[in-house]
Order: structure tokens, then sequence, then C-alpha cells
């Protein structure tokens, strides 16, 4: 178990899971204040560590379970965790609704996209309706969700107290001490427009830290948005210019080294163990798509 207190009553839970080369890659972020609440629970494979996390911590009771969005490994694991905390009331954006009351499509979907990655996370169980409220309806003062989609149509940020918690929309992050990893997440179907209006939605809302799904957290938030942004936009450009001029294969294979050599975020990826790179370039490669089919449909 591993449960760090980064600020005091903030915690970032580690989901371990049962896969080489996701050490430190998925987290879920809980707060023990006037209200105490969750951000995202990760995959069914690991809501047993995360219930024990909770319970090492003397937490019983849940007010709120924040889903940034219902992807296997930020929701998968929502059926089987409200039956532990029943009173929990759960927020996601509404269009999501449907999918964690009857979840067969979505995990069809996450089969298809992730494969054998989608099996080691666990087949998603159902949520009983009356758990789960529309973000668009969810009012409580010091709370505000912002819509941020781009990664997904879905896809909501949650601002509370100082603390962005950003799911997916601010990147994937690594803090190695003496410098950060950095990359995108955006796997088909990926919309750079609707991303970028998301991150000037919360550059507008003034966060001062951000905490981020995968996996971490950094006290300028405001300065990180603004790096993942043109991160994103050399991205953009890197694969755009690369598609003049390969196809196939050979077009992710020149993308990536392209990207490792023009993205000052991605070069810390040298230091990775050899199992973390190979996970790294697994979803390199899915973002990269993101990008192509996002170019190609423009």
């Amino acid at each position: 178990m591993n449960i760090f207190e980064v600020r005091p009553d903030l915690y970032l839970i580690e989901l371990e899971q049962e896969m080489e080369g996701f050490r430190k890659c998925i987290g879920s972020w809980f707060f023990k204040g006037k209200y105490k609440f969750l951000v995202d629970v990760g995959p069914k494979a690991s809501v047993g560590k995360l219930i024990e996390s909770l319970k090492a911590i003397d937490i019983r009771k849940l007010d709120f379970i924040f889903l940034t969005h219902i992807h296997i490994d930020h929701a998968g694991g929502i059926g089987f965790l409200i039956r532990s905390f029943p009173e929990a009331k759960i927020i996601c954006h509404a269009s999501g609704i449907n999918h964690l009351i009857d979840p067969r499509k979505l995990w069809r979907v996450s089969k298809k996209a992730l494969g054998e990655i989608a099996l080691k996370y666990g087949e998603i169980d159902p949520v009983l309706g009356g758990n789960i409220v529309s973000s668009s309806e969810f009012e409580l003062e010091g709370f505000k969700i912002v819509n941020t989609p781009g990664h997904a149509v879905h896809h909501i940020s949650l601002i509370y107290d100082r603390y962005l918690f950003a799911g997916e929309a601010a990147g994937f992050f690594r803090d190695l001490g003496d410098k950060i990893y950095l990359r995108p997440l955006t796997p088909p179907k990926f919309a750079l427009g609707e991303a970028i209006r998301s991150i000037d939605r919360l550059l507008e809302a003034e966060p001062q830290q951000i905490c981020y799904a995968h996996f971490g957290i950094h006290s300028d938030a405001k300065g990180m948005l603004k790096r993942h942004k043109d991160q994103l936009f050399l991205w953009r450009d890197v694969i755009a210019e690369q598609l003049q001029y390969f196809n196939g294969k050979d077009l992710i294979e020149r993308c990536i080294a392209t990207l490792l050599e023009k993205d000052e975020f991605l070069k810390p990826l040298k230091d990775f163990n050899e199992v973390e790179k190979k996970t790294e370039f697994f979803f390199i490669q899915k973002n990269i798509e993101g990008f192509l089919e996002y170019i190609n449909s423009s």
C-alpha cells in the first residue's frame, strides 16, 4: 500500500496494478476535510487496495466520489467500490451516467482500445443509478467543476481549496526530482481544439496546485498548464509534418523519434527502466494515433 499525504488533509493513493511498467502510474486522490471525497477510483483490479488504503487512514464513509471521466483506468472500479461506501454520491458528466449504470458498451470499447491491459484492469461492474449526480447539477460552496473535453467528451476537472484535480486534461506527469516527465494523453477520439479551450478555462479559474491522476502533484498549476498547452501544439506540428512524408508503421516511428528529439518533457524517458519504457511507448503510440485521427479529420 502506497499512501502519500502530499499536503495537509490531501492524500495520493497509488493504485498499483499487477502489470509490469505501471509503477507510479495510476492514482486516486483523497481529501480529508469538512467533506471527505475521492477523485477517481482506478480500475476494478486495484479497488481492494484502495479500500484498504482508506481504512488505513481511518476512513469509513465518503461524502462524494468525483469521476473526471469514465475511462476504465479512472472509473472502472466504481461499481465495486460503491458497495463499501453506499452513502457516497458519485459525481460525473451527464453523458457518462448511463455507461456507469450499464457498462457493457464501455467494457467492449475498453477491450478494443486496450486489449490485454483492459483484461488486467478487470471488467466493469454496474452502479445503481440513485448514487449518481450529474456534474452540471452538483452545486456546493467551495467546489468548482470545469468541463474539460478534449481527451474525452465527458471529461470534467475539479477545483477545491487551492487544488486542481485535472484527471487527464493536463497530461501524464512524473516528478523525477531534478526533472519533470510530461506527455499528452490524446488517444482517439482526441479533439485538440476542445483540449486547448479546456486548458484555457482551467487557467481562467486561477488554480494554485495541480493534482494529476497520472501521477503526482505540482505546486505551479498555471505554469504546468501552459507547458502542456505548448506541448500539444508541438505534437500537432511534428505529427502533421511527418504525415507529409511517411505513412503506416514508418510514420509512427518517425513521429516518436522526432518527438523524443524536440519535446524537452519527453527526454527524461531515457531514465525509465526498460519495462516502463515499453509501457510508455505503447501509450505514446496511442497518443500519436489520436493526433493523426484529429489531423486527418480536420
